[in-house]
C-alpha cells in the first residue's frame, strides 16, 4: 500500500512540474512600444561585476542602505537610457573599476548621446523577450549595448565598455512622453 502512494506522490509531482511556455501574443502592446523606436529605460538596480577593489569599496560603507556590492539600489538616483528614433542618449551612475587612466573632465558615468551603430532590434518568440543592441562611441569610451525587454516592461541592460569592466542594469520602460526630445 506504501509503494502505490509513494508512486502516485511521484507521478503527480512529475506531471505536476511541467514548463510554461512564455511567448508574446501579436496584439500584445509591447510590440508598438519597441516598434516606435520612442521609450525610455530607468534602472532600479545596478549589478557591476564583483572586484577586490569593489569589495573594499562596499567594506569602507560607501555602499548605499539595502544594497551590497554585487546588487545596488538606485532609488532616488535620476538615471536613463532613451531610444528615440534613430539615436540613443543615456546617463547611468557607474559602478566599477577603470581599466585605463582617465582624463581630468572625464564622465564618471555612462553618458552618451548619438547616432549608435550597428543598432539591431529582435524578437526571440520562445523566450518572450525582445533584443536590442547597439554600439555608440563618446570622445572617451567605447560602449556596446544589450537590452533585454519582456512584455512586462521589465528590462535588463548589459553595457560592455573598451575601458572600464561591464555591468547590468535592471529596471523598465515606458513610452517617452515627447519623441521631439533630448
Amino acid at each position: 500500500m506504501k509503494t502505490v502512494i509513494a508512486s502516485i506522490f511521484v507521478l503527480s509531482v512529475l506531471f505536476g512540474c511541467s514548463s510554461t511556455k512564455k511567448s508574446i501574443s501579436d496584439n500584445d502592446p509591447i510590440h508598438t512600444l519597441i516598434a516606435s523606436k520612442s521609450f525610455e529605460f530607468t534602472a532600479d538596480w545596478a549589478n557591476p561585476m564583483v572586484t577586490q577593489s569593489m569589495n573594499a569599496v562596499a567594506n569602507s560603507g560607501l555602499i548605499p542602505p539595502g544594497s551590497n556590492v554585487a546588487r545596488i539600489n538606485l532609488a532616488g538616483n535620476p538615471n536613463y537610457l532613451k531610444v528615440f528614433g534613430d539615436s540613443v542618449s543615456a546617463n547611468l551612475p557607474y559602478y566599477g573599476e577603470r581599466q585605463f587612466g582617465g582624463g581630468y573632465g572625464s564622465e564618471t558615468g555612462i553618458e552618451f548621446n548619438g547616432t549608435p551603430e550597428d543598432y539591431v532590434q529582435t524578437i526571440d518568440s520562445d523566450k518572450g523577450k525582445y533584443h536590442i543592441s547597439f554600439n555608440i562611441r563618446d570622445k572617451s569610451d567605447n560602449y556596446y549595448v544589450t537590452m533585454a525587454i519582456f512584455p512586462s516592461k521589465s528590462t535588463s541592460v548589459f553595457v560592455s565598455l573598451s575601458n572600464r569592466n561591464s555591468i547590468r542594469y535592471e529596471g523598465a520602460i515606458k513610452a517617452l512622453k515627447n519623441s521631439t526630445n533630448e
